[in-house]
């Protein structure tokens, strides 16, 4: 007797998501773009207060909110977007919290958690678009 699968093999050059739903490799790619968003814009941050004349805070609110979009819309093949949203904008968050804390003496731990409700909100309302926005793709 022979035993047919209706289980098909997975097609070369697809990934699928853990059994938690997270796609590994597109978590760490939008953690790591995320990352490197954070970075590059605290470094331009002195340049823009002299050309743009912004303040300090607000710069860097702009570019933390950037990069958890930048960091969240990498879903991949993610089963629940939501969550891969957020946990890779705050994942890139946590790789930059080091260099934030070595840099000022001025951070404190509710500044520390806000930031991290931010990129869990950001994060998740970016995978969840980006989500949609493959969605739509598909049907069209």
């Amino acid at each position: 007797m022979v035993s047919r699968s209706r289980v098909r093999p997975t097609p070369v050059g697809y990934r699928t998501a853990a059994p938690d739903g997270i796609d590994r490799v597109a978590c760490a790619r939008g953690m790591w773009c995320g990352f490197g968003v954070l970075v590059i814009g605290a470094l331009l941050q002195p340049i823009a207060a002299v050309a743009a004349s912004l303040p300090e805070e607000s710069f860097l609110l702009i570019t933390a909110l950037i990069a958890f979009v930048v960091a969240g819309s990498r879903i991949g093949s993610a089963r629940f977007p939501v969550l891969q949203g957020a946990v890779a904008a705050v994942a890139s968050y946590a790789l930059v919290l080091p260099l934030v804390l070595l840099s000022s003496t001025e951070v404190g731990p509710s500044q520390v958690l806000t930031t991290a409700g931010v990129a869990v909100a950001v994060g998740s309302v970016a995978g969840f678009g980006a989500h949609l926005l493959r969605k739509r793709g598909r049907n069209a």
